[in-house]
């Protein structure tokens, strides 16, 4: 059938519905075509062929006119993602915003479903105007005010407002760590995306959740290209870089765990969400224990996470897992006595 004459409003509920899927995530040609159409079964007008290829790239331009949205295509797997948006697309009242700044500061990582409740601000956040994301960030200063001192860490103000402005534009930053993995006491400068801030209650101290691009030091200063957790009370001289976050975050490393919980633990329910790890299974067992499927993105992190139970914890699985803690048990093991300083 030959196409008919594009109908401007059914030309631009298409697009509509193009750059709604797009706000979901990557999507293929095939895919986007087909959404706009289960919307509407005219929405290319009866279109083929080249037609439809023209009619698809004249979308892809008009994205970017009508909402100054930028596409990338991934050749790896054939998906268009939204690179860069000009304009925010989304904007909230004042007390939704008041709802967010508290979610962010009392969803812990130890809380349920912490990894994908942070991931849903994380989108919302982005999707705001400069001006509201300002407006949000005062809302969670003034929680702050209201709570009280949470961190015994003394984070200098510069740092504090830097950072705040660094979320708030996304903008690359860079900063002096003093780590107490290095033996020499001297700071590292790393250069670090900044994705989220938050509180770990079960540490009592805020922390930065950056990816880290470069670091510059003294030899052995570190390997980058991962994520890390900073102690904002470790963070010195933050400076605003020009260049701007990406769209999304890269991803993280998704590596496997299993451990067991004690019957003591199981019996009280108490399997909470740690830090750094993602409960993916839990299975009861015949002596009343748990067995729990989990993944990581750190498996330091995990591992101190897991220590919170002391001698009521069993890593079963994960290699890197059980070689740390395997370390980590003979190191304490060795400090209090019970095996030789050379075994």
């Amino acid at each position: 059938m030959a196409p008919t004459r594009e109908n401007p409003k059914r030309v631009f509920l298409r697009r509509l519905t193009l750059l709604r899927r797009l706000q979901r995530g990557p999507a293929s040609r095939s895919e986007l075509i087909a959404i706009a159409l289960a919307e509407a079964p005219d929405a290319y007008g009866g279109a083929s062929g080249r037609a439809l290829d023209k009619r698809f790239e004249s979308d892809k331009l008009e994205l970017s006119r009508l909402f100054g949205l930028a596409l990338r295509y991934r050749r790896s797997d054939g998906a268009y993602e939204i690179a860069a948006c000009e304009w925010p697309l989304l904007d909230l009242p004042d007390e939704d915003l008041a709802t967010l700044a508290f979610l962010q500061e009392t969803f812990g990582p130890s809380a349920p479903h912490s990894a994908e409740v942070h991931r849903l601000l994380s989108r919302l956040h982005s999707a705001l105007p400069d001006a509201r994301r300002e407006d949000w960030e005062r809302q969670r200063l003034a929680l702050l005010v209201q709570w009280g001192q949470r961190d015994h860490d003394v984070v200098p103000p510069d740092v504090e407002q830097a950072l705040s402005h660094a979320i708030v534009q996304r903008r690359l930053v860079a900063f002096d760590y003093l780590s107490p993995a290095h033996a020499d006491g001297l700071p590292r400068r790393h250069t670090v995306e900044p994705w989220e801030r938050y509180f770990d209650s079960s540490r009592g101290h805020y922390y930065l959740l950056g990816f880290c691009r470069r670091i510059d030091g003294p030899p052995g200063a570190g390997q980058p290209g991962h994520y890390i957790r900073y102690r904002l009370g470790r963070i010195r001289n933050l400076e605003l870089l020009p260049q701007k976050l990406p769209p999304t975050p890269p991803p993280a490393p998704r590596i496997d765990l299993v451990y067991r919980l004690s019957p003591t633990i199981a019996r009280r329910g108490d399997v909470t969400q740690q830090p750094g790890i993602t409960i993916r299974a839990t299975e009861p067992q015949p002596d009343g224990s748990l067995i729990v499927r989990a993944e990581t993105d750190d498996v330091w992190w995990a591992v101190q996470a897991l220590l919170h139970y002391g001698p009521s914890c069993q890593v079963l699985g994960g290699t890197d897992a059980m070689t740390l803690m395997r370390q980590t048990v003979k190191e304490m093991a060795r400090a209090y006595g019970f095996i030789a300083e050379d075994e």
